[in-house]
């Protein structure tokens, strides 16, 4: 048994969700392991959605000034068996203390094996955020990806349109949620982008966001320092897709591939998604996880051309995707099959509460077309037994709660719920 295993198996799992933004995917993902038979604690910031699920032993302050810090703290006070992120900044934060533990010595011997149980190699997480890196290594294990550079000019992005053409998507380092991306149909919107995107925020108005959207992210993005360069990808004319698995030690051990029917916007999560069998999909998984030698909770974002059905490798998420939670909807519970991994044996399968086909996913379809034809058919991934859950995810996202957003949105006169429709991306996306 190696260092990433357990000596002694635990009766009853302890796992810790770690989440470093206000998404819902924390109360999810605490709900699935709970009903799999697992104690689960939350480290998360004020405001999460988790604070509203009673199965949910401990809720821990997660502080976005020093997010290390209070990792290495809850882990200490919760003792977990597991530690699961639920978005990138969790991730890299799990990165950022896995090196001060080995840098603290064998003090730390405790927390190094739990990080290396709970992420195989927890390098893939900064690796995964290092987009055009990330492409390189995809490429070398003949993974299918679309053409794809570094650019850090004017001059080498029109030097790279002229060889590959247009249209092209533009993409920083460490970003999340569809930001941080941007897709342009000419040489002039491409060129406006990458200026766009390589400047800093200016601080007036990150602080304005910060106090709009109730969150301290923007004018932490002010403090960093502006990206020197961006990746540059041929724009594949498609439908996004992404395969979802649960893995030990490089190993897939299940997995559950889906294609999106909607998105919140054209670069953004999925929203409503169907089932997919692609061997492609499957086998470009299996490769980049064996080669990063990842455990835990791994998604890989694809791009499925329209024209051909092949399968395009885009980018990794190093943590649980919203497919992750879905109770058997599609056939496969991927938290009980980590959890039976780290048991050592089989665990119950949680009850099915869908059924396999187009599945809406909640709240994104709510919040993003409250008229959308998906909310009146298809299976429906919403949390009944937790129904203040339920009206938390009626209600508008965080960053559009607070009174100073909400007197913008009056003041704009509807002009946000415009926007938003404009982006709303139909089935073939681009």
């Amino acid at each position: 048994m190696d260092s990433s295993e357990l000596s002694d198996r635990p009766s009853v799992p302890r796992i810790l969700v770690f989440a470093t933004l206000r998404w819902q995917l924390a109360a999810r993902m605490a709900i699935a392991f709970s009903e799999g038979g697992c104690h689960v604690d939350v480290l998360c910031p004020r405001g999460n959605p988790a604070r509203l699920v009673s199965c949910v032993r401990q809720l821990l302050s997660c502080s976005l000034l020093v997010p290390v810090r209070s990792a290495r703290r809850a882990i200490a006070a919760c003792s977990p068996d597991l530690v699961v992120p639920v978005d990138d900044g969790a991730a890299l934060v799990l990165q950022r203390l896995y090196r001060w533990s080995l840098a603290s010595g064998t003090s730390q011997d405790t927390l190094r094996v739990l990080l290396e149980r709970s992420l195989g190699s927890p390098e893939a997480c900064l690796l995964a955020g290092l987009r055009g890196q990330f492409m390189e290594l995809a490429s070398r294990l003949g993974v299918r990806v679309p053409p794809s550079a570094i650019v850090s000019s004017v001059a080498g992005l029109r030097d790279w349109i002229a060889l590959h053409g247009l249209p092209v998507v533009l993409k920083s380092d460490f970003s999340y949620g569809g930001k941080g991306v941007s897709i342009a149909h000419t040489s002039a919107e491409a060129e406006g982008a990458l200026l766009r995107m390589m400047q800093r925020p200016r601080l007036w108005s990150a602080i304005f966001r910060s106090a709009v959207d109730r969150d301290i992210n923007q004018l932490l993005a002010w403090v960093r320092p502006a990206p020197s360069s961006l990746l540059v990808q041929r724009c594949i004319v498609g439908r996004p897709a992404n395969r979802a698995v649960a893995c030990w030690n490089g190993e897939v051990l299940a997995g559950i591939s889906v294609e999106a029917l909607r998105t919140q916007h054209a670069t953004g999560p999925s929203t409503v998604v169907c089932k997919v069998n692609s061997a492609e999909m499957e086998t470009a998984t299996r490769r980049i996880v064996q080669e990063l030698n990842i455990s835990g909770l791994v998604g890989v974002d694809f791009m499925v051309e329209g024209r051909t059905g092949a399968a395009f490798v885009i980018e990794m998420n190093p943590r649980a995707t919203p497919a992750c939670h879905l109770p058997r909807a599609l056939g496969v519970d991927l938290p009980a099959s980590l959890t039976a991994r780290l048991l050592g044996r089989g665990l119950p399968l949680r009850r099915n509460g869908l059924v396999p086909g187009v599945v809406t996913l909640f709240p994104g379809e709510w919040r993003a077309n409250a008229a959308s034809p998906y909310l009146h058919s298809g299976c429906h991934d919403v949390p009944w037994e937790y129904p203040a859950l339920v009206l938390d995810g009626l209600e508008p996202a965080w960053e559009e709660r607070g009174w100073l957003a909400r007197a913008l949105a009056a003041w704009r006169g509807g002009a946000i719920e415009a926007e938003r429709a404009s982006l709303r991306a139909p089935h073939e996306l681009f």
